[in-house]
This record gives structure tokens, C-alpha cells and sequence, in this order.
């Protein structure tokens, strides 16, 4: 007789959120949250940290990605820029 292993809803609830959390955001929709935001503040606040930063100087230099390239943007102090990723 084959034994069966029961998950629990908790166990289930979360392997979905775990799963669901490894979908990538797409560019428009990045790009669409930020539309308009100023400030670094602004678009931790809209996006969440950044998937890589770096930092030169006093700037740090933020890289998204995203399912179809990445976005970049640079900061100093309370300026932020998009710029294209290299």
C-alpha cells in the first residue's frame, strides 16, 4: 500500500507565495511605477531595492531587472536619473 504524504494548507499557502514572488516584473511595469517619482526615496518606496548597486563615489548606481532587459537609474544625495544599463 502506498503512503501519502498530506500537505498542509499553511505549507501549500506558502510554497505559492514563494513561487509566485520569483516572477519577474516586466519593463513597461517598472517603468510605469516610477513615472513621475523624483527622488531615491520615491522609487525604493515604488519598486523596492535595487537587484544590484553600486557605488562610485557618492553616487550609487541601481540595476532592475526585469523579463525583458534591466533599468538602470544613478543617485546622489536626493537626485535620481535613469540611464541605460551597461
Amino acid at each position: 500500500m502506498m503512503l501519502r504524504k498530506k500537505i498542509s494548507i499553511p505549507a501549500l499557502a506558502a510554497l505559492v507565495l514563494i513561487l509566485g514572488g520569483c516572477e519577474q516584473r516586466s519593463h513597461d511595469e517598472l517603468l510605469s511605477k516610477v513615472e513621475g517619482l523624483t527622488t531615491p526615496d520615491e522609487i525604493k518606496t515604488a519598486i523596492g531595492p535595487a537587484d544590484k548597486i553600486a557605488k562610485v563615489g557618492t553616487m550609487e548606481l541601481w540595476k532592475y531587472k526585469t523579463s525583458e532587459d534591466d533599468v538602470c537609474f544613478a543617485t546622489v544625495g536626493n537626485t535620481v536619473v535613469r540611464l541605460s544599463c551597461i
